[in-house]
């Protein structure tokens, strides 16, 4: 016994579990990998169905939660020893942290239904 596809033009409408001279018969054609209902079969091969797009509201959401994950990552930035020029080490380019978490909140207060480009992350530069 083995699964094979029930294929309809180049759709596979149905999935059956048969003996192979029976499958032969009925003109199915085994299934490999992954395929299923809802695949393709082209010229001897599966072909999977396209994946979905996500919605506007899902690439808001994944916008939201990428950017406040970048910005708990940078979080020990606010902390006021860290700037306090006073102390030794303290961080030199504090600036450049404040302006790539400024540009990350706002995706995070304010998603954008397109996926975002987030900017890189400065490296810390201790003094």
């Amino acid at each position: 016994m083995k699964n094979y596809a029930i294929i309809e033009t180049t759709l596979v409408v149905n999935t059956v579990v048969a003996e192979p001279d029976y499958a032969q018969l009925q003109g199915w054609v085994e299934l490999t990998g992954d395929a299923g209902i809802g695949w393709s079969y082209v010229d001897g091969q599966y072909i999977a169905p396209p994946q979905p797009q996500p919605t506007p509201e899902e690439i808001q959401a994944a916008n939201k939660q990428q950017a406040t994950s970048l910005l708990t990552q940078t979080d020990w930035v606010e902390v006021p020893s860290v700037s306090n020029t006073a102390n030794t080490p303290h961080l030199v380019n504090y600036a450049e942290f404040m302006t790539y978490r400024l540009a990350i909140r706002s995706v995070a207060v304010n998603p954008p239904t397109e996926p975002a480009v987030f900017p890189d992350k400065p490296n810390e530069v201790w003094g």
